[in-house]
């Protein structure tokens, strides 16, 4: 058993989920940057914000907040969160 699985084991089930959703939306993050063309830093002047910061929330070191998910959607121009509606 190598290092990662080892910590793998000890973390809970709902830790790993958090990561997995977490590491989801970044994916779709950058996918959208890439397809508009937007770098690290004109996400940062778009939300008048720290590159640095950015750049934790795009490596999945900090939690986006709902409403900067909001916001990025709008200057991304497409959803990043998409919630089914209930039946």
């Amino acid at each position: 058993m190598d290092a990662f699985d080892r910590i793998s084991a000890r973390t809970s089930k709902q830790t790993r989920q958090f990561t997995a959703k977490m590491l989801d939306v970044t994916d779709r993050i950058h996918a959208l940057m890439e397809a508009k063309g937007f770098s690290q830093k004109d996400l940062a002047n778009a939300l008048n914000e720290q590159e640095a910061v950015v750049s934790l929330w795009l490596t999945g070191r900090c939690n986006l907040e709902l409403q900067t998910i909001t916001q990025l959607e709008e200057i991304l121009g497409e959803d990043i969160l998409v919630v089914p509606i209930a039946a």
